[in-house]
């Protein structure tokens, strides 16, 4: 296992810009500062097929150690970096912004601080962006409101403040979305159940944010909805409309007050309701039989 004192700027910073002469390289000198003892620095990451660089983990492992690279006859691009819990310190540096054929990051798990680099916005072909379980902090640049293309967007259990950007509207594409375990301010936005279209699966779990929860309604394609520990005033149940594919409905610790709404009935794949830890009353007048966890 690698020293916790990494200098994590340094892995990337001569690393993976992509060009017709130099490939992506990687400096021999710096990676050996980051104490990658598993990589073999005399080879080009791109080019070689070694596999201490190219070898994919196995599903679901816990240590990921990965850069890919797809290459034609005259260049090549990294689209793909994965450092799954390699403890590595530092912040992301803003270089990074450079690597427009990168489609999928993942640092989860690692010590990384800093803020986010409105620099990652310019990753036009970027997928997947997975920061979860570091130590980020700041507000979430409003430049990333400009990824075309991103559908995971991992951001929970950080330091992340402020507010959600209003540009963020503009994420369309997206289909997973965590914030939990952060310090957010404001409420939640109503263009994430109005714009996100495509969205499948949000988690907001302590994120900071506040009530009212808004209307839910999407176009038909979220499965997993799960939404808890709000501040703020309490508010009766949002409107639910269109869910005729979700499974999970958390809504835990919401500061919701009346009655259950009977659009609950008309959501036929649900298996799991969580409204626990809020201020419901009245009659149990809707009929719920293929929920199995209640």
């Amino acid at each position: 296992m690698f020293s916790p004192l990494l200098v994590f700027a340094s892995i990337f910073s001569a690393c993976c810009l992509a060009t017709s002469t130099f490939g992506a390289t990687l400096a021999i000198d710096e990676g050996r500062t980051l104490g990658k003892t598993n990589w073999n620095f005399s080879v080009d990451p791109c080019s070689s097929g070694d596999e201490s660089w190219a070898k994919f983990a196995e599903s679901n492992a816990y240590y990921v150690n990965n850069v890919t690279c797809v290459c034609s006859s005259i260049i090549c691009h990294v689209v793909r970096i994965d450092l799954t819990r390699n403890y590595l310190s530092g912040s992301i540096p803003p270089q990074w912004g450079s690597m427009q054929q990168l489609v999928q990051i993942s640092l989860l798990g690692n010590r990384l601080t800093g803020l986010i680099p409105e620099e990652l916005a310019n990753m036009s072909s970027l997928t997947s962006l997975v920061l979860e379980h570091n130590s980020f902090s700041g507000n979430l640049p409003a430049a990333m409101g400009n990824l075309p293309k991103i559908e995971r967007l991992f951001l929970n259990s950080n330091n992340f403040t402020g507010e959600l950007p209003e540009t963020f509207a503009r994420l369309t594409t997206l289909k997973i979305f965590r914030i939990g375990d952060n310090n957010f301010t404001g409420k939640i936005p109503g263009f994430i159940f109005q714009n996100w279209t495509n969205l499948k699966e949000i988690r907001t779990v302590a994120s900071g944010l506040s009530g009212p929860i808004p209307d839910i309604g999407s176009s038909g394609n979220l499965e997993f909805l799960m939404i808890t520990d709000l501040n703020g005033v309490e508010s009766t149940f949002p409107r639910l409309s269109n869910l005729s594919k979700l499974e999970y409905l958390i809504l835990r610790s919401c500061n919701l007050i009346g009655k259950l709404p009977t659009s609950l009935e008309n959501m036929p794949k649900l298996e799991t309701l969580d409204l626990s830890f809020n201020k419901l009353s009245g009659e149990i007048k809707i009929s719920l039989p293929d929920v199995k966890q209640l």
